[in-house]
């Protein structure tokens, strides 16, 4: 591809990502810029970015099977590449959503729930492996335990790189709805909705269980951003910055897929599921350093007059 044409085809990529601010290293130099090629693609061929979602999560949960013969490197190799591109096929979507305007709650939510797919069959493929040494109870303890970490991490992780894009006035859609406005507005007609209905639900209602932040400081903020946006954007962005790298790399689902893929290649999968429930005390602590982080905020708008202002209150 010459200079010219490769420049002109990449054009609009910066369209297709979030603020580059919150993207992964891995995401910004490997998934956003391969997801792009694939977004381009399958789009021209007419696949939706729903359409991209589901076949990202069939060739996902394909090589999530396969992790359960780790006594064959080319199975388990295989496998992997299979989940790696799926990872890829997920950046596409939301990039083809973004570049064709496409994006909907609905679709947001569908690929929470592929991907929820895909990591449980990864789960369940590479413990598999492991049921004559672990036997089946092991199987179910790691597997639970380790998926819900799994799942903890990602929610919440979720949560700050939302609010990150909000606060720094990039995009509020990456925000959860409200338990009531799910209950009262979501369409629970068709199979499909019906399915991630309680999904989203039992996503939303953990994540505000397990943020660290609370509703109290959630209003300032949002107070404050209303008061003084772009003051309030600069001062979040440098207080918050650095925190949100960290969060990526104990909670960030790329970590988390490379750390099933590459154990797995070693034949011990095991070994990082049991690492992955001891990685709560590494999430703790994040979560202890996120609460100074928002302290500093915090003290930093202490004499900003917000008695009258009306913040954003998420619906």
């Amino acid at each position: 591809m010459s200079a010219p044409l490769f420049s002109s085809f990449f054009a609009d990529y910066d369209r297709s990502i979030k603020n580059r601010i919150v993207e992964e290293g891995y995401d910004l130099y490997f998934s956003r810029p391969l997801g792009f090629v694939f977004a381009k693609w399958l789009s021209a061929l007419k696949l939706t970015p729903t359409n991209i979602s589901v076949l990202g999560m069939l060739i996902g949960v394909s090589g999530g099977i396969m992790l359960s013969q780790q006594n064959v490197l080319f199975y388990t190799a295989l496998g992997g590449l299979l989940v790696t591109f799926a990872g890829i096929l997920d950046s596409s979507d939301g990039q083809a959503a973004r570049l064709y305007n496409t994006h909907s709650e609905m679709g947001r939510y569908l690929d929470m729930f592929n991907d929820m797919l895909v990591f449980i069959a990864c789960y369940a493929g590479g413990l598999y492996y492991f049921v004559d040494t672990y036997t089946w109870y092991g199987f179910w303890g790691l597997g639970l335990l380790s998926g819900y970490m799994h799942s903890l991490k990602s929610n919440i992780y979720e949560y700050y790189k939302g609010e990150f894009l909000h606060f720094s006035l990039t995009d509020s859609k990456n925000r959860n709805y409200s338990l009531e406005y799910i209950r009262e507005n979501f369409d629970r007609t068709g199979l499909i909705r019906t399915l991630t209905y309680p999904v989203l639900v039992d996503y939303v209602k953990r994540q505000n269980q397990h943020k660290f932040r609370d509703d109290a400081t959630t209003a300032l903020f949002e107070k404050a951003r209303a008061y003084k946006p772009e003051e309030f954007k600069d001062i979040y962005i440098e207080e918050s910055r650095k925190l949100l790298a960290l969060w990526a790399w104990v909670c960030g689902s790329n970590v988390m897929r490379n750390g099933l893929i590459i154990s797995s290649l070693f034949g011990r999968m095991d070994i990082y599921v049991i690492a992955n429930i001891f990685s709560y005390f590494l999430f703790r602590g994040v979560g202890k350093l996120q609460n100074r982080v928002d302290q500093r905020i915090t003290t930093r708008i202490q004499d900003w007059d917000l008695t009258d202002v009306m913040g954003f209150k998420q619906p």
